[in-house]
């Protein structure tokens, strides 16, 4: 069995579905309406936490397409298990990576599987995807606005801007000159030394934001 969550907009004649398995893979397909669509090249699983990236592009994708005026929600949010088994390719002879072939066959299973769940939105089903494949995440609130949206008032110029960045999928980094570092994404804050690193749960994310907010009160720039 293979745990995928995806959504599909379209736009009165094509429609875009994207979707998001368990080993870390994003796979869209395109075409008109009632059809699966022309399934392109995965993207493949990349760095550290492949799904929460990948499942971070997701959203970034989905506001994307409404920005173009995909405004049809054919499938707002759907995780559905498949009677599937993602099995990349090997490398070729004297290569380290593989180029994965597109999977059409992944859209015909999603489209068949959608309908036996219930309906809801593109984050309800990124909750039970994560729930389902036992990965640890944060739940959005409902206020949190959608990739794009207007950013609460009183944000800094700043954090507003990588608040926006955070909702579109984009990782926010440390210089990679650091020996240590950190990574934010939308779903997680990483902290990392060399190849190793770790994931800070929301609490203790709140106590370093604290005292990062105190040292900057402490050591105010002249």
């Amino acid at each position: 069995m293979l745990t995928v969550v995806g959504f599909r907009l379209g736009n009165g004649n094509r429609q875009m579905t994207a979707v998001v398995t368990e080993s870390g893979r994003l796979h869209r397909a395109h075409g008109p309406y009632g059809a699966p669509g022309r399934a392109s090249r995965p993207h493949t699983p990349v760095r550290d936490n492949p799904v929460h990236r990948h499942v971070a592009h997701l959203r970034g994708l989905r506001s994307r397409y409404l920005a173009k005026g995909y405004s049809d929600e054919l499938i707002a949010g759907a995780c559905v298990q498949l009677e599937l088994e993602e099995t990349p390719p090997p490398p070729a002879p004297g290569r380290a990576h593989s180029v994965e072939p597109s999977w059409p066959l992944l859209f015909k299973a999603f489209d068949a599987a959608v309908p036996a769940v219930p309906g809801g939105t593109l984050e309800d089903a990124i909750n039970r995807f994560y729930t389902t494949i036992g990965a640890p995440f944060l739940p959005r609130r409902p206020d949190r606005p959608a990739a794009g949206g207007r950013p609460a008032a009183g944000l800094p110029r700043r954090v507003a801007a990588l608040r926006r960045a955070l909702a579109d999928g984009t990782a926010v980094s440390s210089s990679p000159r650091l020996a240590v570092g950190y990574t934010v994404t939308a779903d997680h804050v990483r902290l990392h030394v060399g190849r190793a690193g770790e994931s800070l749960p929301r609490q203790d994310v709140v106590e370093l934001h604290a005292a990062l907010s105190a040292w900057l009160h402490l050591n105010t720039a002249k």
